[in-house]
């Protein structure tokens, strides 16, 4: 597949709990774990999401209800037609004795991170926290693929109570990691970035800007300080693509460029 937009009817819908659902069609590309394709609705919008899955015969993509266009995806039904396009972007590299953290939505591209890196025989643990049960997506299967699984909520419904920034120093030390992934809300990254730079630890972020073209021509997703554009040279970034990004942790810019 490429940047060429084509429509497929969606073949099963699974929804995990209010406003979160992951959406199945026919396969019709690769994608390594990371990397994203564009969703049309017609009438709508087009929006990046991350593959979370990919099957022999399917590819699964996992959507929260957050606004207008994903609001729309909530209302879709099995037979309706969704333009896609892609895959794009920049995956992830696979590591051995790895952390993965994901937050909220941002557990769906580490799915195929965790399957993959299973499937190299990669030892990992994984560290996933939303702000209430439901909205930690596919628990069991990282259970089931890492060596240990943290779990944490923001009201306490689900593992432990808090944040996943709140133990992971004692993770990192006790699970002897040396590499880490992460993936979620850019206020979790600034606040991992804090705690394991001093360490040395290299990692990779999974970042999310608005994004038109997907094909870095647009220029919409360009990073601030960097001029990487996230559709090409990422969605994922390492310690030394964040060295000159300015802006993490701040608002986005919109569909104008205009900062919020």
């Amino acid at each position: 597949m490429s940047d060429l937009m084509q429509t497929f009817p969606v073949k099963r819908i699974i929804e995990h709990g209010p406003g979160v659902k992951s959406f199945y069609f026919d396969r019709m590309t690769d994608a390594v774990a990371g990397q994203f394709v564009n969703v049309w609705l017609p009438g709508i919008d087009e929006k990046p999401y991350s593959v979370s899955a990919l099957g022999e015969d399917w590819l699964e993509i996992s959507v929260k209800a957050y606004g207008v266009f994903s609001g729309a995806m909530m209302k879709l039904k099995v037979g309706d037609l969704v333009g896609i396009r892609g895959p794009f972007g920049k995956g992830f590299t696979f590591r051995d004795n790895a952390l993965i953290i994901g937050g909220g939505i941002g557990i769906a591209p580490l799915r195929i991170l965790a399957r993959e890196l299973s499937e190299r025989n990669f030892r990992f643990v994984s560290l996933l926290g939303a702000a209430t049960a439901h909205e930690v997506i596919f628990v069991d299967d990282f259970r089931r693929r890492s060596s240990n699984c943290y779990v944490t909520t923001d009201d306490g419904t689900l593992g432990k109570k808090g944040l996943v920034t709140d133990d992971l120093l004692e993770i990192i030390k006790k699970e002897k990691i040396e590499f880490v992934y992460a993936a979620g809300p850019e206020i979790m990254f600034v606040k991992i970035k804090e705690l394991i730079d001093p360490l040395g630890i290299a990692y990779e972020f999974c970042l999310e800007r608005y994004m038109k073209c997907g094909i870095g021509i647009c220029g919409q997703c360009t990073l601030d300080g960097s001029g990487i554009r996230l559709c090409v040279e990422g969605p994922v970034l390492n310690q030394d693509d964040l060295k000159a990004v300015t802006e993490l942790g701040l608002p986005h810019r919109d569909a104008s460029g205009r900062r919020v």
